[in-house]
């Protein structure tokens, strides 16, 4: 449920004053509205409906129109969207026949708000977008200052949705401005806590906390106060989640001032929706006693309220945390919920219904009741089929999986995971919000529906067709695509996968880390030959639980610390085993030379190219090595033009936010060393590598490779991804748009980005998504970093190596960097892992 929308959506759905209304018509209108924000849509459409038959009579053209921009609202909550749709459309027609007035543009302006929801749920963004900002020009021609920056709000998210963050951060950094001059104190406010939730759900948190603490200064009226408590409490608990999933410990804290915030929300205003979120926070940290205490306050509450569609789903809402408590009753819960059902059929609200019925069916499962369940599931989904709600269908689909494999049923449930796939393709938009109010988050709801799937394919009771295997790549990519979209907070766009590799010496490996009945686990690898009969071949090796994770954390820590060879060795022999030695007799016999691996979970974090048969290391054995996202962003291809590499970096020592930053003593060597073997331009370097020089060099130079050393930090984390210039660090998302320049709007795409000095954040299984993110946002084929951090002297040998390997005719990246790491182990003498093995190239390998 797009509920930002509706909020700021419903608040502009007032009458406006038109002296022609009727003022049988105009209670008509707001008795729609007050059933509107109780989210009783039918009973809104059917008072909607009357006053516009009224207005028709009347021959009221702009009471008309004003009418059925409220009932396209309704019926697009309702998933209506053909009867929306022909709301807005008689909207339109009549307001044509309508002077010009500021009556006129507003009711206009409202059409075209409504309209750039309906495109929003049909995915359309870019006339989203469009809608929103006509929409914003009607309100300013109407002097509706609170329309304007509603409007402009809507058209942020929309840029975020869209990937262009910048555009989105300006935008919203421009209404912040301007309600600097706002006399009405209470306006102000409540922009300002607009502002801050949709900072929030475009993921820039800690600014969201900024304008809700300067909302709440100026917020007088204890309802408003309390309703930025409660998106106050939402931010922290959205900060706790982002640091949870980094598995970092000062979640505890922000989860502990997210309930702090949610109780002063309720002391002022007895809030349903912060006592709701506050009890889901009370499970979710395990103090059930407290939660318990809560539990008849709420169920009482909730009986209270009028039948809608809000108290449909505060049921459900409380259904969902009441099933976590150890010592719940699962009578009680299915009474409860039996009564949301009852009460969403009185509604005639199938969406409601379809979500109580589901939630039931989530009980008996639960409970282990697989026909029960099952049964439930399916009417829920039945409930969908006449609207568009794949964000509920999702849900059910997945859970029908789950029950028809508990069922033994692998063919109903091998089609119910992949239409649940299908679902969740088609609200990728959507699955970039933060809402506590759905308790959605990627980790819990989404990645577990695609690695059910490959566990269900990949099933070790026989082995898998070269259809199941197939099929199963294809949930690695489309998860990767998630990951990757859900780390930089925007759709990549139309992403195709690229099913066949032009490169007939390149082998594909997927390894899979799969549960298996207690205590083991399995590691499978999918193996993609080119140009085979049976391309993929499947072998899997089953481990003792916690095998995997505990071996492959050890190779990472001990190839981070010099004098661990020993170790290192054992370890990575270890993991070839697993993933390499089961191949070696197709392998002996074909002509691969490069192992391209799409990596999962903590396997990001290890270079492949240290992988040991015993004698030899992977790039002694002959084969350069890639990490590759099998997007369209990443297909693989050589470029027809030498190279040509604009340089920058800062070797001097800096302290940056209290955090000092060592000398890079061979910055200029390095680079000096690398125009020895192909084009460059002149470098910006120490004083002169800052933000503007940087943006001004991209710009006017022609390149189509970047070579930066520099020092610098990816994180699954946003917020602590960033790279050093001259007295500042260059955050995220700017380091994302100055790449994005030298992408030339994607005509040209980038196609090299060399990070020399960088490192991935330590204990972080998921940083290396911070360096795939950036390629793929930017458009770059191909980025090569370091993991840890480098060693200067052998860090520019290996530079100066692979830039000279690289400018060799025919000569792939891959190969550049296999060279190079050679070139280290066999004429430099730096033989250690630590030093050699520390280079990923990710992304285009040829």
């Amino acid at each position: 449920m797009l509920r930002w929308l509706i909020i700021f959506l419903a608040s502009l759905m007032i009458a406006i004053s038109v002296p022609q209304l009727a003022n049988s018509s105009q209670l008509l209108i707001q008795q729609g509205i007050t059933q509107y924000d109780r989210e009783n849509f039918s009973e809104a459409i059917q008072l909607w409906k009357q006053a516009n038959q009224n207005f028709a009579n009347q021959k009221n053209v702009l009471g008309q129109a004003l009418t059925l921009n409220n009932l396209s609202l309704a019926y697009q909550q309702l998933g209506q969207l053909q009867l929306a749709e022909q709301s807005l459309n008689q909207s339109f027609h009549l307001l044509a026949q309508v002077s010009s007035s500021p009556e006129q543009s507003e009711v206009y302006a409202k059409a075209l708000n409504a309209q750039g929801k309906l495109y929003w749920l049909h995915s359309q963004l870019e006339l989203a977008l469009t809608a929103w900002q006509k929409s914003a020009q009607g309100y300013a021609q109407a002097n509706n200052s609170r329309g304007v920056a509603i409007a402009q709000l809507n058209q942020a998210k929309a840029l975020q949705a869209l990937g262009f963050s910048r555009q989105a951060e300006s935008l919203l950094q421009q209404i912040y401005q301007q309600i600097q001059s706002q006399a009405d104190i209470e306006l102000k406010a409540t922009v300002l806590r607009d502002l801050g939730s949709v900072l929030r759900q475009v993921g820039n948190l800690n600014r969201s906390g900024d304008r809700l603490q300067e909302s709440l200064k100026l917020a007088k009226k204890p309802a408003k106060i309390s309703s930025i408590y409660l998106e106050l409490g939402n931010t922290e608990r959205a900060i706790a989640e982002r640091l949870q999933a980094l598995g970092r410990s000062e979640a505890r804290s922000h989860l502990r001032t997210a309930l702090n915030y949610y109780e002063q929300s309720i002391s002022l205003d007895h809030s349903l929706s912060a006592q709701l979120n506050r009890f889901a926070l009370l499970v979710e940290t395990a103090q059930s006693d407290k939660a318990i205490v809560q539990l008849p306050k709420l169920r009482q509450a909730i009986g209270q309220l009028p039948p809608s569609r809000i108290t449909v789903y505060a049921a459900i809402h409380l259904s969902e945390n009441w099933m976590r408590l150890a010592k719940s009753n699962s009578i009680e819960i299915a009474q409860f919920l039996s009564s949301a059902i009852k009460q969403a059929q009185q509604l005639n609200d199938s969406r409601a219904e379809s979500y109580a019925l589901g939630q039931l069916g989530n009980l008996y499962e639960q409970a282990h009741q697989w026909a029960e369940a099952r049964s439930l599931t399916e009417k829920a989904l039945l409930k969908l089929e006449p609207i568009r709600a794949p964000e509920i269908r999702y849900r059910w689909e997945w859970q029908l999986g789950r029950l028809a494999q508990y069922q033994n049923d692998r063919k109903v449930a091998t089609s119910a995971y992949e239409t649940a796939i299908a679902s969740l393709q088609s609200i990728r938009n959507d699955l970039l919000r933060i809402n506590p109010d759905v308790q959605f988050s990627f980790r819990d709801n989404v990645e577990p529906v695609y690695r059910e799937f490959i566990q269900l394919l990949l099933t070790s009771e026989q082995q898998p067709s070269q259809t199941q295997l197939q099929k199963a790549i294809q949930s690695v990519d489309a998860l990767q695509i998630a990951e990757l979209e859900n780390y930089l907070g925007c759709t990549l766009g139309n992403i195709k996968r690229v099913d066949q590799i032009s490169d007939t010496n390149a082998l594909i490996l997927y390894p899979i880390l799969l549960q298996a009945s207690q205590p083991s686990e399995r590691l499978a690898v999918i193996a993609q030959f080119p140009q085979a009969s049976n391309q993929f071949v499947y072998y899997e090796t089953t481990l003792a639980k916690g095998t995997a994770e505990t071996t492959l954390q050890a190779l990472q820590e001990n190839l981070a610390i010099p004098g661990r060879t020993p170790e290192v060795l054992t370890s990575a022999k270890t993991v070839y085993d697993w993933m390499i030695k089961p191949l070696e007799p197709q392998l002996a016999g074909s002509s691969i030379n490069t192992l391209v691996f799409v990596l999962d979970g903590a396997l990001r974090n290890i270079p492949m190219s240290v992988l040991y048969d015993g004698k030899q290391h992977l790039i002694e054995k002959g084969y350069a090595v890639a990490i590759a996202p099998r997007l369209q962003v990443f297909t693989p291809r050589s470029s027809p033009e030498a190279l040509a590499v604009t340089l920058g970096g800062v070797g001097i020592p800096q302290t940056i936010d209290g955090k000092n930053y060592p000398p890079i003593l061979k910055l200029r060597e390095e680079l000096d060393r690398i125009a020895q073997s192909v084009k460059t331009n002149p470098p910006l370097i120490n004083e002169a590598f800052t933000i503007p020089n940087i943006r001004k060099q991209l710009q006017n130079s022609n390149f189509s490779a970047i070579h930066w050393k520099t020092h610098g930090t990816f994180s699954s984390d946003p917020t602590e991804t960033y790279m050093v210039a001259y007295k500042e660090r260059i955050a995220t998302q700017t380091l994302h748009d100055l790449v994005q320049i030298s992408s030339r709007s994607g005509s040209r795409p980038l196609e090299l980005l060399v990070l020399s000095a960088c490192e991935t954040a330590r204990g972080d299984s998921r940083a290396v998504l911070g360096l795939a993110g950036l390629a793929a946002r930017t458009g770059t084929r191909s980025v090569l970093s370091t993991l840890w951090t480098a060693q200067d002297a052998p860090n520019t040998e290996f530079m100066a190596q692979f830039y000279r390997s690289l400018s060799q005719p025919g000569t792939t990246k891959a190969e550049a960097v296999r060279q190079a790491q050679l070139n280290l182990i066999q004429k430099t003498g730096y033989t250690t892992p630590h030093i050699w093995s520390n280079y990923v190239l990710i992304g285009n390998w040829l």
